[in-house]
């Protein structure tokens, strides 16, 4: 029996280092990829790029060495970040299919929120999304601008309730995490998470600790599927439940508080749908609310072809993870930029009066095309998300070989010119959006400075010239093909009214507190030396 035992240890053990040894002798050529050097042969930089303080190496690594670059990482195995925009065409399109998330990400997003639209692979992915695409089409948000509204002239009522006119510094992290949440809740579930003055519930709280201790878990995420193959699910949360390290019993408390109000949040929707339009419209959301929209669809749908209540759950999760924790980021982004440039704020507070005070109008009597069509606004707001994507990077892996033409050669550390990747099936490509995003030879040689003026003129011809993969403004940072950013219109959305609302009313000026970016998932702000998981971001605010 002991020699049975054995043998399937070692015939498994082999069934995963051959595979890993075999792909790092196929990687050979990649070596003479430019990179960072590599501080160690086990972990190579994983330790330097995945850290809650590795935003400035990435801001480093991924705009200095070029369109493509080497990233060592465990023992030998070598991935690449890849912004050359030939290469991620192909990568996009003649790869389509072969090129997805690691099936790791997939397992952690599918252990933690169920089966959402990033754990799904294959015909099951494709499905949700053609499901999932319609309810974020413009002709929905159009109708939530009310609501978006609402919530932010929340968020300004409550701030007002904090601050004096000479100045008050305060901690608005918490509060625009609460305006996002909230926003989330009515538009796209219909749902109230309550006043925006009350100290965070559970479940924010659950949400806004996610992303901290997922980077804590994040060098521990390749091992997932193999132990979800060798432990039934009732064994595996028995053994999360009492692992000795916290994050891991953490990480399940989060994912079980986020089930259990999605799950909620779902039944009261489905028995309120019951009842008819009617009862709908006297609802938060009135049955315009994206999980309104999204289950009456789904009812309609053919037989085989809906989603399961599972899947739901799934997107639920995921959204008000995604949704709240990316949008609150880069609503706090432009809050510091325009903080530290007083005259672009005062430039956009001017624009602002000029549409609504100016002529007799409040921002409540703006539609969607009326914010996104207030240039300069939308110039702050492009010019954030293109200087700083809250995803610097998005891997990829693919099952099978593939050759990534470049649209430029590149030298390699030999001296000779590389005009073509070969890349090794279950090689990493790192989608490099932070490099697209600041490569001066797109951008202009001011591609690193904050300058919204560059949208208000015709942007320079390299920018078109380049066809960087992207759907939208010729930006990265929404990422392209089948796992481009769903919600992006969305968030555009939420941001543009916050802000217009936060400048119409309030004045913003940089707190004596030095503010770090930390990793915790996406990029967000934290006091330098504070212990909190949470973003923080002081910053004084007087009445204007």
């Amino acid at each position: 029996m002991l020699r049975i035992v054995l043998i399937a240890l070692v015939s498994g053990l082999l069934a995963l280092i051959v595979p890993e040894v075999r792909k790092r002798l196929r990687q050979r050529a990649l070596k003479n990829i430019p990179g960072p050097p590599c501080p160690s042969f086990w972990t190579g930089v994983s330790k330097q790029l995945h850290n809650p303080f590795a935003v400035e190496y990435r801001e480093r690594v991924l705009t200095e060495y070029g369109r493509v670059v080497k990233l060592p990482a465990f023992v030998g195995d070598i991935h690449l970040a890849v912004s050359d925009s030939l290469a991620l065409s192909t990568l996009y399109g003649k790869y389509r299919d072969a090129f997805d998330l690691p099936g790791w990400h997939s397992e952690t997003s599918n252990t933690v929120f169920g089966p959402g639209l990033t754990a799904a692979r294959g015909h099951q992915h494709t499905k949700q999304r053609k499901h999932l695409s319609p309810v974020f089409s413009v002709r929905y948000l159009k109708d939530m601008v009310t609501m978006f509204n609402q919530v932010a002239q929340e968020l300004s009522e409550t701030l007002a309730g904090k601050v004096s006119k000479d100045g008050t510094e305060v901690e608005i992290s918490e509060y625009l995490s609460r305006f996002s949440l909230e926003a989330v809740g009515r538009t796209a579930l219909g749902y109230s998470f309550g006043p925006l003055d009350v100290h965070g519930t559970d479940y924010s709280r659950a949400l806004k600790e996610f992303g901290p201790t997922l980077v804590k878990l994040h060098l521990w995420r390749p091992v997932l599927p193999w132990i979800k193959r060798l432990l039934p699910l009732n064994v595996l949360r028995y053994l999360a439940s009492v692992f000795p390290w916290y994050p891991v019993r953490h990480m399940q408390a989060i994912s079980d508080n986020v089930y259990e109000t999605s799950r909620q949040v779902l039944r009261r929707k489905g028995e309120l749908l019951k009842q008819g339009d009617a009862v709908m419209r006297q609802e938060i959301g009135e049955g315009k609310d994206l999980m309104s929209i999204l289950l009456r669809q789904n009812v309609m749908g053919l037989e085989g072809e809906r989603l399961t209540e599972d899947d739901i759950l799934g997107q639920m999760s995921l959204l008000l993870l995604a949704a709240t924790d990316t949008t609150s980021a880069s609503i706090t982004r432009v809050i510091q930029l325009l903080a530290e440039h007083q005259e672009m704020q005062e430039t956009l507070r001017r624009e602002l009066l000029d549409a609504t005070t100016h002529a007799g109008r409040t921002l409540f009597d703006l539609d969607y095309d009326g914010f996104a069509k207030l240039p300069y606004l939308e110039a702050v707001v492009r010019e954030t998300i293109r200087m700083y994507p809250v995803f610097y990077m998005s891997n990829r892996v693919s099952d099978e070989d593939a050759v990534l033409p470049l649209s430029e050669p590149i030298t390699g550390t030999d001296g000779k010119l590389i005009s073509e990747l070969f890349v090794p099936a279950g090689t990493t490509i790192w989608i490099n959006m932070l490099g697209s995003n600041r490569d001066p030879a797109i951008w202009g040689p001011d591609a690193n400075e904050f300058k919204p003026e560059r949208w208000l003129a015709p942007l320079p011809p390299t920018v078109a010239e380049a066809r960087v993969p992207s759907i939208f403004a010729n930006m990265s940072t929404f990422a392209a093909g089948p796992r481009s950013c769903i919600g992006y219109n969305y968030a555009l959305t939420e941001m543009r009214i916050a802000v217009a609302h936060l400048v119409m009313q309030f004045k913003f000026t940089p707190s004596d507190k030095e503010i770090v970016w930390k990793l915790g998932g996406i990029v967000s702000p934290s006091v330098r030396g504070s212990k909190s998981m949470k973003p923080e971001f002081p910053v004084v605010i007087s009445r204007v």
